[in-house]
């Protein structure tokens, strides 16, 4: 969709499918923040601020997106005050999973990181995620790539959380067999 660095003079509105939101390094390496899914705005802050374009994001699935301008979320608060409300919840939801985001990465051991990573993703999903009942559809190098973490480091994390019976394995998904003891393993170091 764009690129870190390009002038950021739109936003978007995703109506169907997944985008993954990342930073890049100058050497290339790449820290995944969020995986954004259906009913949810990204790159609002660049066109607020007028700048360039602090993040890059890369369609995950199929999507479909609707480019709006900064003028189009001047004229809602005129237009129409449960649209402005609206956008201020979304842009309260993106600030939160950046918290959140933030607070995993520099609290949290590997383990600890991942299991909080699967709670947060499956705890309120949107269809679009394609998440449901617990079932999570990341492979570990997506995992590895929303966690800040080597894949190796990953499988083997997650390894150790099935022997205890917190979790199941599968082919591109993740179960969580037992959610109130993975959050206490999760939350063990908050």
């Amino acid at each position: 969709m764009y690129w870190q660095q390009d002038f950021g003079n739109t936003f978007f509105y995703i109506q169907k499918g997944r985008v993954r939101a990342f930073l890049l390094h100058a050497s290339g390496k790449e820290l995944t923040y969020e995986i954004v899914g259906e009913g949810r705005l990204v790159g609002m802050t660049d066109p607020l601020l007028e700048s360039i374009r602090t993040t890059s994001i890369e369609a995950v699935t199929q999507v479909e997106l609707i480019e709006l301008k900064i003028d189009d979320l001047l004229r809602c608060p005129q237009e129409s005050g449960e649209l402005a409300i609206e956008i201020i919840r979304l842009l309260s939801y993106s600030v939160e999973a950046l918290a959140r985001h933030v607070r995993r990465l520099t609290f949290l051991n590997a383990p600890e990181r991942i299991a909080d990573f699967l709670l947060e993703i499956s705890e309120d999903p949107h269809p679009s995620l394609e998440v449901a009942n617990d079932a999570i559809p990341y492979s570990h190098q997506e995992i590895a790539e929303c966690c800040a973490l080597q894949r190796v480091t990953v499988t083997r994390a997650l390894k150790a959380l099935e022997a205890r019976g917190l979790i199941e394995l599968g082919y591109r998904r993740i179960t969580i067999k037992d959610r109130t003891t993975l959050e206490k393993f999760a939350r063990s170091s908050l």
